[in-house]
């Protein structure tokens, strides 16, 4: 005879302890109790079923998740340089959770009280409201798509709310301000200026574009912006004002190859060992600086480093420190707000506005970017001129054969006739 674990009875004594646990529930007062005991005994039954199964085929653990997270067929098909964000979320939580006592061993031992202390934890880090929800959100993703095969039985995330955004919009530049920006600037940095005040594109466009994107001859730049190449977007056109396109001509015939601005384009697709991008700080650092050069103050009043008038200096600046942590008012994407405002001053029509700047909704973007090239060029003409001092105001498609065959052949007989067929 065998007892509850299986062992051999070899006693009188563990004979009689072997009984009277099997008539227990028959001894029982009523059938209530009865039962209640049978219940007990299955989940406990049950409890070891599941932990023998654990050691048979254990759950999914903390160090494996980010694997499984990887090879998941239901994951988002998400960029390189997503994934690496993504990464770099779940090593910040999971340094965090090895911290606790006891610290999670299997990805469902993550309980939303985890989730809520994460939460607090960020918080009092002092983490920004639009990194602090993108973290959440990814967290909330991840356990969504490892529920399966880590036996999370609930989402622990799903009660996190996200933070309402505060958010700095970049102020526009007055045409004064432009005016000093894009004469004072040398080299690639002047080109780079250029593009982002006369295109509107953002500095990853401007700074990986191709002479392959650029007709000088039709005075149009034809691209798919970086941040809607992933949704399969239609390329948007890009009228060429002449201050842009005197400045692109200054580039030898025989060098219009590869990248527009080459320099800035290996600093921005520069990746290390990690493939992360650690050089578009650089970029970023010149435009700051030149800007600064200029007299305008890239921080918010009474915040980061404010830019004055050096008296030890005529005509120089110098950066006065605030001791407050810096809220950045002037940058780059300010040159696109410059170029939006300049187009709704002059009654551009907002559809090829919002064409060639991009528009956050996918959807909308794909509608808008049914203009024609025509619309485009047309739009590049309310740039106004005064910006920089530029030989010519428009540019123009050159004369049809015909047309020019009439012009060559008008003379003082004919040419209110040549006229009437030139205004056609």
């Amino acid at each position: 005879m065998l007892d509850e674990a299986g062992v051999p009875i070899t006693s009188r004594k563990e004979a009689e302890a072997e009984r009277v646990r099997i008539l227990e529930p028959l001894n029982a007062k009523d059938k209530t109790d009865q039962l209640r005991f049978v219940k007990a005994k299955l989940e406990a039954a049950e409890e070891l079923e599941a932990l023998a199964n654990d050691e048979a085929n254990p759950p999914l653990t903390m160090s494996e998740a980010w694997e499984a997270y990887l090879s998941n067929p239901d994951r988002p098909d998400s960029g390189p340089e997503t994934l690496l964000g993504y990464e770099g979320h779940w090593g910040k939580f999971t340094r965090w959770a090895s911290s606790l006592n006891p610290a999670p061993k299997y990805l469902r031992d993550v309980t939303p009280q985890m989730a809520r202390e994460y939460a607090t934890y960020l918080t009092r880090g002092e983490t920004g409201p639009n990194t602090y929800n993108k973290r959440m959100s990814f967290l909330k993703l991840f356990f969504r798509v490892l529920a399966e095969p880590a036996r999370i039985q609930g989402n622990p995330f799903d009660s996190i709310r996200n933070k309402k955004l505060k958010t700095q919009a970049r102020r526009e530049l007055s045409l004064a301000e432009l005016k000093s920006v894009l004469e004072s600037a040398t080299g690639e940095l002047q080109t780079l200026f250029y593009l982002g005040t006369f295109t509107g594109l953002r500095l990853g466009d401007c700074c990986t574009l191709k002479w392959g994107e650029v007709d000088l001859d039709r005075g149009v730049i034809t691209r798919v912006p970086n941040k809607t190449q992933s949704r399969g977007a239609k390329p948007i056109k890009i009228g060429i004002p002449a201050a842009l396109f005197k400045k692109l001509t200054e580039t030898p015939l025989g060098k219009r190859k590869g990248y527009v601005l080459p320099e800035y384009a290996a600093l921005y697709t520069h990746t290390n060992s990690k493939g992360q991008h650690i050089k578009k700080s650089v970029i970023t650092k010149a435009i700051q600086t030149h800007f600064r050069s200029c007299g305008i103050n890239t921080h918010k009043e009474g915040t980061g480093t404010q830019i004055k008038p050096d008296p030890d200096n005529p005509g120089g600046y110098a950066e006065v420190a605030t001791g407050k942590r810096a809220v950045v008012e002037v940058g780059f994407h300010s040159l696109r707000h410059t170029f939006v405002s300049i187009h709704a001053e002059r009654g551009t029509a907002r559809a090829v506005v919002q064409a060639i700047v991009g528009h956050g909704s996918p959807a909308m973007t794909q509608h808008y970017t049914h203009i024609g090239e025509e619309a485009a060029k047309q739009a590049a003409l309310a740039m106004p001129s005064d910006i920089v001092d530029a030989e010519f105001e428009v540019l123009r498609d050159p004369l049809p054969k015909w047309a020019q065959e009439l012009v060559e052949g008008m003379d003082s007989k004919n040419w209110k006739q040549v006229r009437k067929e030139l205004l056609k």
